[in-house]
């Protein structure tokens, strides 16, 4: 299980909106039902530009304590197939970007630096399509598991800048992170000319998303992925920490969530109804951006 972050206020750290260092925020829940963290935690809400994280948050090496081997054993293997299933059909996508088209004309294998790779299933999907990946996730546990259940070798850290890739993905992962801005800026360090950032994030306001605040307290506390998601960008918010840090989206389409975690009959009746709204409104669970360099 997930290890215990300690409930002493020095532990906890407070951040700007990186979306747009905004400086005026709206509480939008108290994070005291979760009775593993600090009842100081806070969701927020940008007033400027709407991006929502958690403030003030425990500190990264607090945070980095919460990515132990169950994490991943318990988040990732019993929904392998499903995840596999749905980075597929994310791969299928990237084939009609320019830069992928280009590397295929040349006939060569895409180069795809995947950042946060977790334990490895986007690596190895696209390694089965004729890929080149370099894959890249910070947590040992995930590393080691990947080793050991599929022969697959994860890097720690970053490629040189010299290294560069036709496609740079973070699939689920801008919201974990501490400084997103500067992720994205080493992204584009390590992007070729004319190839692409491609982001999958959740879509927080997605008519399903906010059904979910009326849940129990427990219930929240596992689809909130509180406080290891720290940032719940939407569209705009988005969009306008791309162009902080030198991009401009190329594209934006929001998709269906692969349903992971058990619902009751209620709550499946309830998933039915704003799946059919959030079709209509292109505005489903999940959001795909893609991005090129200015």
């Amino acid at each position: 299980m997930m290890q215990v972050a300690s409930r002493e206020p020095s532990t906890l750290a407070t951040h700007p909106c990186p979306s747009c260092t905004g400086g005026r925020d709206q509480v939008r829940m108290q994070l005291d039902f979760l009775p593993d963290f600090s009842p100081e935690m806070q969701l927020v809400r940008c007033l400027a530009c709407g991006t929502e994280r958690i403030n003030p948050r425990p500190h990264a090496a607090a945070l980095a304590e919460q990515y132990d081997e169950d994490y991943y054993r318990e988040g990732y293997l019993p929904f392998e197939e499903q995840r596999r299933a749905d980075f597929r059909l994310r791969l299928a996508e990237l084939e009609r970007l320019p830069a992928v088209q280009r590397a295929r004309q040349e006939q060569r294998a895409p180069r795809c630096l995947d950042i946060g790779a977790g334990v490895g299933l986007f690596a190895l999907e696209a390694l089965a399509c004729g890929w080149q990946v370099t894959a890249v996730e910070p947590s040992s546990a995930a590393r080691d598991l990947a080793s050991r259940r599929w022969d697959l070798e994860l890097a720690a850290d970053w490629p040189a800048p010299e290294q560069v890739f036709d496609v740079v993905t973070f699939w689920d992962v801008l919201g974990h992170v501490e400084e997103p801005g500067a992720m994205l800026e080493a992204a584009g360090l390590r992007l070729q000319r004319g190839g692409s950032l491609v982001m999958k994030i959740p879509n927080f306001r997605s008519t399903w998303h906010r059904s979910r605040t009326w849940m129990s307290g427990r219930r929240r506390a596992n689809l909130l992925h509180a406080p290891t998601v720290i940032w719940r960008f939407h569209r705009q918010g988005a969009m306008r920490l791309l162009a902080r840090h030198g991009f401009v989206l190329a594209g934006a389409r929001t998709l269906r969530e692969p349903d992971l975690i058990p619902l009751t009959p209620r709550w499946r009746a309830v998933r039915v109804v704003t799946d059919l709204l959030d079709g209509l409104l292109d505005n489903r669970q999940e959001m795909v951006l893609h991005a090129r360099q200015r």
